[in-house]
């Protein structure tokens, strides 16, 4: 069993989506990540439980997070609960389906908190989507509105901080977060610009970040950051890229909540 670590810096797969899993875990192994946060609705080796549990001994790199798609069924969660059992992944962070996706929703809202009753040691979230709309008159997601999330359906969210409008980041959540923190076991790290081009590498852009690491140093927030970004075709081509970008996320989270 590995040992559970938390305040810890985990790397999105579905950062490296045009790379296979075992190009993954070399890269978080090599940049001292602490452990990977497994979108399984992105690569189909990630579906397969013999093969992760070789890259995880092979790597000798944890699974913390599991993570799902946003056309979720009760066939798919139940193989997924297994999976994150077998590997002792205490998070499991479910998309947003879209706001027509009515089965898809009807599916979370009706069964989600049952599955989180009947099994305690993991956490299942939602992660926030953008607040976005069709033709300006209905939300683009469902589950937009994060305090209901917790309040009508007893779910934890995965905090996807790009996904926040920049003027709601600045001001409210932050002022917001001793309230929100109990409610949140995964924050997705990314930054954006003011064309709203989001999940751009930490600290290149426009978002305050520093205040909000601080913030949650403060608050003593105990769970996982994940690094969640979209690295462009050009540059996933050239690997020495790669690992500086992730390295430089890296080192800005060292320096704005580790090394405060």
């Amino acid at each position: 069993m590995w040992e559970i670590k938390k305040n810890t810096l985990l790397l999105a797969s579905d950062t490296l989506v045009w790379y296979g899993l075992d190009m993954t875990f070399m890269l978080a192994k090599d940049l001292w990540y602490d452990g990977i946060d497994l979108a399984l609705w992105n690569n189909f080796d990630a579906w397969n439980i013999d093969y992760v549990k070789r890259l995880i001994d092979m790597y000798k790199i944890p699974v913390n997070v599991i993570q799902l798609s946003d056309n979720l069924n009760k066939k798919e969660l139940n193989y997924w609960i297994e999976l994150a059992k077998e590997l002792w992944v205490n998070c499991i962070n479910i998309n947003s389906p879209k706001y027509y996706n009515y089965k898809a929703k009807k599916f979370i809202e009706d069964n989600l908190p049952n599955y989180q009753k009947a099994h305690s040691t993991i956490k299942f979230s939602i992660i926030n989507p953008p607040k976005s709309l069709l033709l300006n008159v209905l939300p683009q997601y469902a589950f937009s509105n994060m305090a209901e999330i917790f309040r009508i359906y007893r779910l934890t969210i995965a905090l996807d901080i790009s996904n926040i409008e920049e003027e709601k980041f600045d001001i409210n959540l932050i002022k917001k977060l001793p309230n929100l923190l109990p409610y949140v076991p995964v924050v997705y790290l990314s930054d954006k610009d003011k064309t709203w081009k989001w999940h751009l590498p930490l600290g290149e852009w426009n978002m305050k970040i520093p205040s909000f690491l601080k913030k949650l140093n403060q608050l003593e927030f105990d769970w996982y950051f994940s690094v969640k970004i979209k690295i462009d075709k050009k540059d996933l081509v050239d690997v020495e890229k790669v690992k500086l970008i992730l390295k430089k996320c890296k080192t800005y989270f060292l320096e704005n909540y580790i090394n405060l």
